[in-house]
């Protein structure tokens, strides 16, 4: 009698479905997603070329098949977490320091477990995302980088919490993961471009769109 498991069992043909199937999805990928990508090979062989001593190297050389995984598992995790997200009471909206349109000086104030908005320009998305956050009685905080800490003592002191999280495709599918060891369901929004230091000699705000954080809130809350 053949032996019954629980959840998965590999067969001696697996190995070859696994890269038959793996190639075939990054081929696809690379095809469907082709104008979107069209400048990743471009500037990671860039990156690959700069001997300067900037701490970023293995992030901006990271090779395009990581943003196709990356992009693929952010939407996973969003499309998994949707029904707890939204049956959670609170939300917290954590955005990235590259919306800013004017970073260095922007007026935003520093807390230990995150940075807050002053509303300092109105043409800035940060300032938008806060009047909107208003609306549905969300909190609006500026990402860290130890985001364990700062999703736990947020998540212990609003209870019942969610989370939303604005980020490039490199930073939100990690950020999700982050999130679902903590215990606290995700969900997320990719920037429409990156317009950082990692990324830009000369740094400029990165945009994402506005209609998509609003339909999450929506459909957790109602208009």
């Amino acid at each position: 009698m053949k032996k019954q498991h629980p959840t998965y069992s590999l067969g001696p043909d697996f190995q070859d479905k696994l890269n038959k199937y793996v190639d075939q999805f990054v081929e696809n990928g690379f095809e469907y997603f082709k104008e979107e990508f069209a400048n990743i090979d471009k500037f990671v062989e860039m990156a690959c070329n700069d001997k300067s001593k900037r701490d970023d190297h293995d992030l901006r050389r990271s090779e395009k098949e990581k943003y196709l995984m990356e992009l693929v598992s952010f939407k996973i995790y969003d499309q998994l977490n949707r029904e707890k997200f939204n049956k959670c009471k609170n939300t917290l909206i954590i955005i990235p320091d590259c919306l800013s349109i004017h970073e260095k000086e922007c007026e935003k104030v520093e807390y230990k477990y995150g940075y807050v908005c002053r509303k300092c320009q109105e043409n800035c998305q940060a300032y938008q995302i806060v009047e909107l956050a208003k609306k549905y009685k969300s909190k609006v905080l500026f990402s860290k980088r130890k985001l364990t800490e700062q999703l736990e003592h947020h998540g212990k002191k609003m209870g019942d919490m969610s989370v939303i999280g604005i980020a490039c495709i490199m930073m939100l599918a990690s950020g999700m993961r982050t999130a679902d060891e903590v215990g606290i369901p995700a969900r997320g929004v990719l920037l429409n471009f990156t317009g950082c230091d990692h990324w830009n000699d000369k740094p400029f705000a990165s945009q994402f769109p506005m209609e998509q954080l609003e339909n999450i809130l929506k459909e957790k809350y109602g208009t």
